[in-house]
This record gives structure tokens, sequence and C-alpha cells, in this order.
């Protein structure tokens, strides 16, 4: 770094592939006057006369003043006098970002979003792209999707099990990493402030912060690399303003992150750009003055699209250039020039333009305009009789001029807008809006992972490039001699004077439009908790929690949408209930002129008294386990309650003595409390004022995982639903079966294996959600006139159809994969590893599956590329259906399954009435619940187990008596539906794709059937009072009972459900020790490395650990501490 010094750089090698020698006589004649750069070709004035062609070109009346000539070599190809030079390649840039919204998500809570950014790939047929999903290292599932017109898309999953996730889009570099757990937030919030590299020392400022006030004190610092702690913990000390220094040394392949500690609070900050090959400085140019970039911040740097530009020195090349960020470059002779040839490189498009120029004086310069993102620019030059040549990168700051305007403070809980502009009122810019917890991070973003790619092509123009006097001579390559090539002379009979410089004809630089909404969803269950523990507060009597609304929903990610800004818009957003720091995060897209941008703020989320709750979220019954509460009061004074299922628990100081019940303690302070498994409600109120907060947190025993289920429920005449049954916390009655349907198909689509039963399930599910969504989107257009809101629902059914109609060829080109010309199955594709040879055991049932979907006459699908689809798959299931002896119809019912057959395939109305008969003999009242029991010697109870195949058969009978449509049959099949609907996990899912194919046949039946009132029918009682369906819709009164009086009515129940691990059968001898420098121990300081070592006889396929770390034990990951993974 610094210092003056001189370029001395012969460009000298003796092969290059791209050079032909026809003539090799005239080459060597021809000597130091025809020289080979890097990137241009050199001929010197008076190579005429040394290759004796002076006299023919005079006899051929092309005399003249000789004149030196170079030619780019990244153009067409060059045939000069005795050679042909075959064109180089331009070293491309690939623009692609794939990048999470967070590094750590909630287990069976959040919502998983990936964007994934690629300018150069938008096209009207839509670019499809597979992204690759491992879990720990292992093939998860692939996703196959399609851009949208904007080069974008927004792709969402849930209900992935906990464990660490990789995507990876196919054929390209860009990849995201993501964990899925249980952990807790932290009252803590770290900034990085400040940052700079220096070699391999980081130093950095942080500011550290608590309820929106400054912390003040002793920190901890600590580095980890890829989730592993490098080094030991660093002491820094907080000022007033919560500021603090550190230094890091950065030495492995990275990324990094910063763990901050102060006491059992923790934070994180991510290290964006830290990897190695991002963070070492790379050299971009070397004219006049030397500059240095980095995705790392250096010593007195600018930055320009996440990249950081520092100067390095200086030399005394022929050209300068001072600056290479702007909208065009000018670049300055130091001495006079006989001939220059300046190109501008665009690597984003491929495309390059030359600008000549001859006998340049010193000091006057010339500015070339710069394509965005970045150009580079290659020069080649005569000085003084001598060939030079050099080049530079040049990056071109983004003309968006993107906005993103919030409140600085807010309540929590309360609504915002979020107002975002940009400079190009003219045209519509996608902008990707992340509202979040600030305390959880993610380990880059799109801007960064940009950079990175144009990082990474300016390290290859670096490879290929030069700066310095070029001496290479043509007569250098002897293993390149070819025969002449007639098209030589045409070189030859060029005039002197006007040698042409060969151009490379220009790129299209627009792409087609794609065929997909960057903005759907793969999954659209709500991240929402909901609990019901406000309702039993209000009924337990007058606590101070009934005072005040009670703090439930903290969500993390507020809000994640592409947003398609024209000048201005503003999108309002309405916060969780934490007292907390919440970042905007707005990135901007303009594909159209490769422009890109993100701006960041944040918006406080405080209130004038506060209590804020930190507790683990399980201890085990008996554990001397303490939670913590953070008071906060505008007086200065509070008085603080914390209950357990509704009894008041002592509060201690941090010193331990006892708080006085009743009685105010200071604004700031952290009083404890024992912890128990159940709901802790703490109550907060301002001694003076009479403000109160109340906030609420759940507790499970270890091994107990709570989620939140919403369950389908249809009532007849009569029925009824009440907040009064046990774990029900709300109810919401639907407008028809249109979304509780649409989930559960996403669900079944979302499926991630892929053997030939899960296949034909995904495939029956895509098609049931293409057609469907069709049905929805005709039937919005005809109405929309008269309802408006159709409108909107036909723009989600357009949505939809155009995800399945994406997903839907790969996953028939997986089926045909499978399909033998026997025509049977294999259980995998051969290049997954299946073997080559008809799978018996799973196969039959994946036939039955695709024998369930619509003929193409009946299936209402319009485009010609689905139907073929279609009717490729009915003819490979048929084939199929030949090999396995699967008759359609069955000719024998033996099972509800076969009878769904006959009564859909059919035309004989005696086979139909006794296909209806079966069904509703199987179909049988046990306990309060309508299902049909499967007998343990049957062929499904062996394969399947007894709940898969139970509901199997539930939901076949039960579609078979919809199918036959007799009005006494439709109580006991909707009775069945409620007991299938009641099977649901969290995740909207059954437990496997044999009952989800059954229940796929049941939900078409019902929406078929039309037997579900809509919003436009129905009469029930809702709490006491006669209303009409309607106005229970439009109502925002809670429902606290609802009765069905008129019509089969949908609810939606929220039901808490509990799973217990110790109700597993436990045969497997484990054994669990803790390592402190790979020693075992049991005890251990504050702050000590532990290793968890899990110990088993032996290793079998499909074994899983899930660990639950108690309340001194904690991995520090992604800004949480992970307390179950």
């Amino acid at each position: 770094m610094g210092g003056c010094h001189m370029i001395q750089q012969n460009l000298t090698a003796n092969y290059d592939s791209s050079v032909h020698i026809s003539d090799f006589s005239l080459i060597e004649k021809l000597g130091d006057s025809a020289l080979l750069g890097k990137w241009f070709v050199f001929l010197k004035a008076d190579w005429p006369r040394r290759s004796g062609m002076e006299r023919l070109l005079a006899v051929s009346g092309l005399s003249g003043a000789a004149k030196p000539a170079i030619f780019f070599r990244g153009g067409e190809e060059l045939s000069l006098p005795g050679v042909t030079i075959s064109p180089i390649a331009l070293p491309r840039s690939e623009l692609v970002s794939l990048t999470s919204d967070k590094t750590l998500y909630r287990a069976h809570h959040d919502t998983v979003r990936l964007l994934i950014a690629a300018p150069q790939h938008r096209q009207p047929a839509g670019a499809k792209l597979t992204l690759h999903l491992s879990l720990s290292g292992n093939a998860y599932a692939d996703y196959p999707l399609t851009l949208d017109e904007y080069g974008m898309y927004l792709w969402s999953l849930t209900g992935l099990p906990e464990g660490v996730y990789e995507a990876t889009l196919d054929g390209f570099e860009a990849a995201a990493s993501f964990e899925i757990a249980e952990y807790r937030l932290a009252p803590l919030h770290a900034e990085l402030v400040q940052q700079q590299l220096s070699g391999e020392t980081l130093r950095y400022t942080l500011a550290i912060s608590a309820f929106g006030q400054p912390y003040t004190g002793s920190i901890e610092a600590e580095l980890q690399e890829r989730g592993q702690r490098t080094g030991g913990r660093e002491e820094l000390h907080c000022d007033r303003e919560g500021k603090c220094r550190g230094i890091a040394k950065l030495t492995g392949a990275g990324p990094y992150t910063l763990n901050i500690f102060a006491g059992d609070r923790t934070a994180s900050i991510a290290l964006k750009g830290s990897e190695q090959e991002r963070r070492e400085t790379l050299t971009i140019s070397e004219l006049g003055e030397v500059r240095e970039i980095s995705l790392l911040p250096l010593p007195q740097s600018n930055v320009c699209r996440g990249i950081y530009i520092a100067r390095g020195g200086s030399n005394n090349a022929p050209f300068t250039v001072q600056r290479v960020v702007g909208s065009e470059v000018e670049i300055t002779p130091r001495v006079e020039v006989e001939f220059l040839n300046a190109v501008v490189v665009d690597p984003t498009r491929g495309t390059n333009e030359e600008h000549v120029f001859e006998h340049l004086p010193a000091g006057q310069g010339v500015r070339l305009p710069i394509p965005a993102p970045y150009g580079v620019v290659l020069l080649g030059a005569f000085i003084d009789g001598q060939a030079w040549e050099g080049w530079c990168g040049v990056l071109r700051p983004s003309e968006l001029q993107l906005q993103c305007e919030a409140p600085k403070e807010a309540k929590p809980g309360s609504r915002i807008t979020v107002k975002l502009k940009t400079g190009k009122a003219d045209r519509i810019v996608p902008v990707q809006l992340i509202v979040k917890d600030a305390r959880l991070i993610a380990e880059s973003d799109p801007q960064v992972e940009l950079a990175a790619c144009i990082k990474h092509n300016l390290e290859d123009w670096r490879k290929q490039s030069g700066t310095g006097t070029v001496e290479r001579q043509l007569a250098d390559y002897r293993q390149a001699y070819m025969p002449l090539r007639p098209h030589v002379m045409r070189a030859m009979a060029m005039p002197l004077s006007s040698m042409p410089v060969p151009t490379t004809p220009s790129i299209p630089t627009g792409s087609p439009r794609m065929a997909i909404d960057g903005q759907s969803q793969l999954a659209a269950t709500p991240a929402k908790t909901i609990t019901g523990q406000q309702e039993q507060r209000r009924a337990a009597g007058p606590s101070r929690a009934t005072l005040a609304d009670i703090r439930l929903a903290f969500p993390e990610i507020i809000y994640n949408e592409i947003v398609k800004v024209q000048g201005e818009t503003s999108v309002e957003v309405k916060l969780g209930d934490s007292i907390t720091r919440y970042s905007i995060e707005a990135f901007a897209l303009s594909p159209e002129t490769q422009d890109w941008q993100r701006v960041e703020t944040t918006v406080d989320a405080l209130q004038p008294v506060y209590g804020e709750l930190s507790v683990s979220p399980f201890v085990f019954p008996g554990d001397p386990v303490m939670g913590r509460l953070h008071v906060g009061a505008a007086s200065g004074g509070a008085i603080a309650e914390v209950r357990h299922d509704n009894e008041v628990l002592p509060l201690f100081h941090e010193d331990g003595s006892e708080v006085t019940p009743g009685l105010p303690i200071p604004s700031g302070s952290v009083v404890l409390f024992p912890v128990r498994p159940g709901v802790i409600t703490s109550s907060v109120r301002d001694a003076r004022k009479g403000g109160i907060d109340v906030s609420e947190r759940y507790v499970t025993e270890p091994g107990q995982l709570r989620h939140i289920a919403r369950r389908l429920r249809l009532l007849t005449p009569g029925d009824e639903v009440t907040m009064r049954e046990p774990r029900v916390l709300d109810l919401k009655p639907m407008p028809g079966l249109d979304r509780p349907f649409q989930m559960f198909v996403e669900g079944a689509v979302n499926y991630p294996f892929g053997c030939i039963e899960q296949t034909s399930c995904k495939i029956l599910a895509m098609f049931t959600g293409y057609i469907t969504n069709l049905e929805d989107a005709e039937i919005a257009r005809k109405s929309a006139p008269i309802r408006p809101v159709n409108a909107l629902r036909a723009g989600y059914a357009q949505t939809g159809r155009k995800e399945y109609e994406a997903a839907i060829p790969a996953w028939h080109k997986r089926l045909q994969s499978m399909s033998l010309p026997t025509g049977g199955f294999t259980m995998y594709p051969p290049e997954e590893g299946g073997a080559n040879t008809p799978d018996t055991h799973y196969a039959p049932q994946g036939v039955k599956h695709l024998l369930n979907l619509p003929t193409a006459e009946h299936s209402g699908i319009r485009q010609k590329a689905i139907l073929d689809i279609l009717n490729d798959i009915t003819s490979l299931a048929r084939k199929a259906a030949a090999f396995y002896k699967i008759d359609l119809p069955p000719k024998d019912i033996a099972d509800c399954h076969a009878a769904y057959q006959v009564m859909t395939h059919s035309n004989a109305q005696r086979e139909r009435d006794k296909a209806a008969a079966f069904a509703r003999e199987q179909l049988q009242e046990h306990n309060g619940q309508t299902y049909v029991e499967v007998a343990s010697g049957a062929s499904a109870h062996n394969l399947y187990g007894t709940a898969v195949a139970r509901r199997q058969e539930t939901a076949y009978a039960a579609a078979t008596l919809l199918a036959a449509g007799y009005a006494a049959d439709l109580p006991k099949a909707i009775a069945a539906t409620n007991y299938l609907t009641g099977q649901l996990n969290a995740d909207g899912r059954l437990y496997s794709t044999i009952d989800t194919a059954a229940s796929l046949a049941l939900l078409l039946g019902l929406r078929s059937a039309g037997v579900v009132t809509t919003a436009d029918g129905g009469l029930v009682e809702v709490n006491g009072q006669q209303m009409k369906l309607a106005d229970v819709l439009a109502s925002s009164e809670k429902v606290e009972a609802l009765r069905c009086i008129e019509g089969v009515v949908a609810v939606e129940v929220t039901t808490e459900v509990i799973e217990d691990w110790r109700t597993f059968k436990s045969v497997l001898p484990v054994e669990v020790r803790l390592e402190c420098n790979g020693r075992a121990q049991k005890s251990f300081k504050a702050g000590d490395a532990l290793d968890l070592v899990i110990s088993v006889p032996r290793y079998e396929p499909g074994l899983i650990a899930h660990i639950c770390l108690p309340e001194a034990l904690a991995r520090i990951v992604g800004g949480g501490q992970v307390k179950r993974f």
C-alpha cells in the first residue's frame, strides 16, 4: 500500500491456441512489427515494408502513408497477413443472488423465505430453475420454479423439520444456509456502526442497546466462523452512548459472525462479505493510481454497490484513471499517444464498444460511457513506437434513487406505514420489502451477493488482462502453423490509412417475460402465534391482566413481499407485540437497466410502561430455573407481578433479595422468578401514571412440543363448536371450502420426497390445484362486474395456476424417468440410484393415485402443453395398471378405494349402487367419531400402518358417498370429513402421501357436490345470536360459540397441540456426555465451549437425535439462543 512504483510487466508467452499461422515466413519477416497482447493485436506502421507487401499494395492502388493498427481480440475473428486469430471469449458475469430473510427459523412456526434475484434471466417464456435443498449435507428435496418478468422469485416453504439446511440453484454458484430450531431472543440489540479491514485485522465499532436505551458497562465479544468459535472472548466497555470498539482476526475461509454477551443476554452481528474470497483485496486498476476492492470496508475507502474501493499507491503508467466509480470514466494520457484503441466491455450483457483515437496530446483526457452496473475498460496503444496495453474495472452507481421511509418509533402491535420511493416514475420497479426483528440476522443480502458476483468476474478479468508494454511477437508461435486460407487476402487489400477495427455485433439486452409471479408462495400457512389464555384470564376473574390487552403475538418476520413501485408506494404493516427494534430492508431491482439498490432503516417498538419476559421455551419440572422480567416505566417506578397458570409467583432482585409485592421498583430493573411448565403471565403497572403492560409466554417440559394447528370442521344443522372445548384457541367461520382446500393442496404439493408413490401423489395434487385454480379464475372473471372482490380472487387463482404450471413439467419428467418399457415403474429414477427393475411394493399404489386424475376431456384444461402432459400421464398409468393387473373399474370391491374407483369410472348403476352400499357399511361411528376400521390383517394395514390405512379408507368411503349423491348419506360423509381434518398436523398435512391422495379425492368430492354453504347463504347462531353467515363473516366480534341452523357451514378451528416425546417407545440405548477441550466433565464455567457427544451401539440409517438444552446451555445462532434442535 502507498508509495510510487514503476510498472514493468512484459506480457510474454510462447503459446496461444487462438493463433493460427498460415504463412510462417511472412510472420518471421514482420518480426517485432506484429505483436500480440492479452486483448489486442498490434501492427506497427512499418509492417507493409517488412513483410514485402508494400509494392503489392502500391500496384493495387492502395498505397498511402502507413499507419499503425490495433485490433481487439474479443470481437470477430481477425484475418491478418499470414495469420488468423480466433476471438477470445469475454469473461461474462453471472448475476444471481440467493438469500434468506434470516438465518434462524422457529420450528413448526416460521415460514422460510428465500429470494432469488437474477436480472439477466428474465424471459417471456419463463426461466425455469431448480432449487436444491439439503439437510445436514444430505439431499432433502428439489423444487422447480419459474422467475417472474423481473428475474425474481420469492420462494416460501413451511413445515420443514429441525436441522441445518443449504439451498442451492442448479447451474449457479448461489447458495444460502439456514437452520430450523427452537430458540429464544434476549432483550439486547447490537449494531455494527463501523468496520475497517487492514490485512487480516478487522477493527469495528458497535452500538449496544436494550429497550431503546444505550447499554453501558462491560460486554464480551466472540468471533464465530461457520458456527464455530475462533479464539477466545474479548472484553469490551460500552460508553454512555452504548458504543464500544474491538479487534478481530479474520484468518479462515469465513463467513464470520460476532456474538455479543452481556451476562445471560446475547446478540449477534453478521459480518457480511467476510468470506475469504470476498474480503481479500483485488486490484482493478493500475492506471496511474492503484485501486483495490473488497467486500469489507478498507481504510479510507468509498463504497459503490456494496463494494469498497480504496487507493493502493501510484505508478508511472502512461495513462491515469483517477475515479473508478461513475457513469463515465476519464482516461488521461501522461505522454503523447500515437494511437489508442479503448474498448468498454459490458460483462453482464457480453457486449463491447470500441473507441479509436489518434495523436492524443499529453493531458488531454477522453471520457467513455460506462454501462450499468459496471464495465471493464481495455486500452491498447502505441506510445513512442512501443505497444502498450492496460485495463481497469469501473463501477457505475445506482440511478434508482431508492428511499424507504418509516416512523422512528411506534407502539408494539400498532400499524405503521412504510413509504417506498424510486426516481423512476415512468416504470415499475420491484422492491423486496422486509420488516423483521432486528435481533435476528441474515448472513447475507442481495446486494452483497450481487457484489460478490461482480468481484468474482473482475477476478477473471484480472487473470486474463495485464498492464504494461507488449513484446510478444507473432513469430513466437511455431506450434500453431496451419495452411493458408483463402479469406486471408481480404485483410491484405485494406487501405493502410483506413483499416477498420473489428467490432462485435450488439447483443440485445431485453429479455423475454417469465411465466410466474415472483411473489407467489409454495405454502400459505400464516406465521402468527395464537393463544387462548387471554380468554381464560377473562373467565378467571379480575386480575390486573384483564385491565389491558395481553401481548401474545411475537412474530419476527413481520413482512416479506415483493412490492411493485412506480414512483411511490405505501405499505401498511402491523408490528408484533415485542418491545424491540425492527429493521426495514428494501432491495430494488430494475432488470431493464441491470440496476439495483438496497437501503435500510429501523423502527423502535416502545411504550411508556413495559414488562418484557425472558424465559426458556421449556423447563423440566423441579429444576431451579429462573426467568427474567425486564421492567420499565416512564415515571421511573413500576409495580410488577408474574403469574404461573394464574398463580402469583414470588419475585426477586438480581442480588437475591425478595421484591415486596405491590411496592414499586425502579424503572430499568430486572426481576427474577421461578419458572415451571405452563403459562407465564407478567403485568407491569406504572406506579404513578397508571399505565399497564401485560405479556405472556408458554413454557413446556423438555420433549413436549407445543404447536398451533388450524383445522376444518363442517357443521350440519344442530352441530355446535365452542371455545370451551379442550385446547381450542380460536373459531373462524369460512365462506366455503376454497381456502382450506387450497392450503391442503399446497401441503400435498410440498411433500419433499419423490419415490414413485410420492411422485404420483404430488402430480395428483398439482393437477388438482391447477384445475381448481382454472375454475376459480373463470368464476371470478365472469362475476367480477357484480362482485369486485372476485378480481382479487382471480389474481390469486392466476398466480396459483402459474405456479402449478411451472412445476408440473418437472414432475412429469421425473415420472417418465421411472417408467419402464414393460409398463411398470421403478422405485426411484435410475439417476438417483434406483434399480432398473419394476417396483411391486409402492408402485401399484402410485398407479392408483394416477388413475384418480380426470380424463383430458373432463379436466377443463385448455393449454396444449399441460393437456399433452395429462394425456401422457394417463397413458403411462393405464399401461402400468395392465402391468400390475389393476382393473379399472375394479371387478371386485374389496376396499373403499376400489369402491371409489367403481363410482368414478363405472357407468353401470348397479355397480355404482354396490360401491355406495359398501362404503356406507364400512363407515361407522366409534366413540363419537366416524371412520372406517381397518382389520389388523388387511394388506393396507401391513403396508402403511393402522392410522394411515384408516384415514385412507375413510376418505375414499366418504368420497364414494358424495359421488353417489344420496342426501341421506351426507351427514355420514361430513362426519367422516371432520374425523380426517382433525388428523391434520400443525402444517395442514396428514402423515403420508397415501392418506393425502385419498383426502384429495374427498375434498374434490365436497367441492363438486357443492354441499358446503358459501358466504351468500347459511344461517348460524353466534354467541347466542342468530345471524346470516354473510353477517358473521363481516363482523369483527370474537366468536365464542357457533351453532349451525341452516346449511353446511365450514369453520376453521385453531387448537393447541402438545406432542410428547415420552410416548415414543424407547428401545435404543443412548449415552450422552458433555466435553470441554476433548475431555468429559460435569462442571463448567460460563463461556466454556462444549461439545455434546451422543453415543449409540451402532449407526442405523434414519437415526435422528432431537436435543433440548437446559437453561444453562445454548447455541448462539443467527441472533437467537438455540434451545432445541
